[in-house]
């Protein structure tokens, strides 16, 4: 394992891709060979993330269904919930991601343009203190919404 991966992950995803399988395959008390066919991953792929050889989930989609298996963990029909997060087709493909954020610097201003301000509020109300850098950037997103909304607001008033 790569010690400057895992701190990687720790800063991209919370906690190091092997916790997060390791939590996943118990609670479900599946394979990481299933594991990684309900994400969409090949084998290969979900072992170098899990070891920390790789740093990055690529497709936003497979990351979706990691957080639906992780949000499910202790619904009572556990092949329901696995075939229903394989068939998945979450919303926030890799095209829309780039369309949205082109760089670093607007990821905010992007995520307050893509997700209309009620739901940013609802994540915020959601995340609480369990995931505070999450949730500083959802709260910037919120101000950063509001700062569009009126700026929209004033315009609408010259004209």
């Amino acid at each position: 394992m790569s010690t400057e991966n895992i701190e990687q992950q720790v800063k991209l995803y919370g906690q190091p891709l092997s916790e997060r399988f390791g939590t996943v395959v118990q609670a479900y008390g599946i394979t990481q060979r299933r594991l990684a066919e309900v994400l969409g991953l090949s084998a290969p792929m979900l072992s170098q993330l899990n070891s920390g050889r790789r740093i990055k989930i690529g497709n936003p989609a497979v990351y979706e269904r990691l957080v639906m298996l992780e949000q499910r963990i202790g619904t009572p029909d556990i092949e329901e919930t696995l075939s229903a997060v394989e068939a998945s087709q979450p919303v926030l493909s890799t095209t829309q991601i780039q369309a949205g954020i082109h760089s670093e610097t607007n990821a905010v201003a992007a995520l307050a343009h893509v997700v209309p301000q009620r739901e940013l509020e609802a994540a915020l109300d959601l995340l609480g203190d369990t995931a505070p850098t999450l949730a500083k950037v959802v709260r910037l997103a919120v101000r950063e919404a509001q700062n569009q909304q009126a700026a929209s607001a004033r315009e609408d008033a010259r004209r």
